[in-house]
């Protein structure tokens, strides 16, 4: 199934359509907004801002994403030490996945709420195996949002 409205909604409700304990985005760039979000979902989230290692993070996101995950109970937000242009949405059941949504769309707001600006395409079950790997290797080759540094003031 594609998708092309409504990402936001999609994403923050599709764990209701599964038996599911944890999501993982991994996104080229990532929102404020969205992540403060997360802290209402029942699960655990982990969250790998892709683009960290070449375009940085200004002071203003940086302080509010290390505030946030240093305060949430459910949300662990991590700088790729890749340059990770992807965007994986990946809800998993006792490490495996179980859905994904694979697409154009970052997790900011400004890509998540504009219909027909961004797309999200389910995965299909046979690159679940491959997702976890490349996800895995993502996360192990990240850091904290806190042992990063901001890179430019804005």
């Amino acid at each position: 199934m594609l998708y092309f409205d409504n990402l936001e909604e999609l994403i923050f409700n599709r764990h209701k359509m599964f038996d599911v304990d944890q999501l993982i985005i991994i996104s080229g760039f990532i929102g404020q907004s969205p992540v403060k979000k997360l802290e209402t979902l029942p699960l655990s989230i982990t969250v790998v801002y892709g683009m960290y290692p070449i375009d940085g993070v200004s002071k203003k996101l940086h302080e509010a994403l290390v505030s946030q995950s240093n305060s949430s109970q459910n949300t662990n937000i991590r700088y790729s030490t890749y340059p990770v242009h992807s965007k994986i949405y990946a809800w998993l059941s006792n490490g495996k996945v179980v859905h994904a949504l694979i697409g154009s769309a970052n997790f900011t707001s400004e890509r998540l709420l504009v219909p027909y600006k961004e797309v999200l395409v389910e995965a299909t079950f046979d690159t679940f195996r491959p997702l976890e790997n490349y996800i895995r290797m993502l996360v192990e080759n990240s850091i904290d949002c806190s042992e990063g540094v901001a890179k430019h003031e804005n």
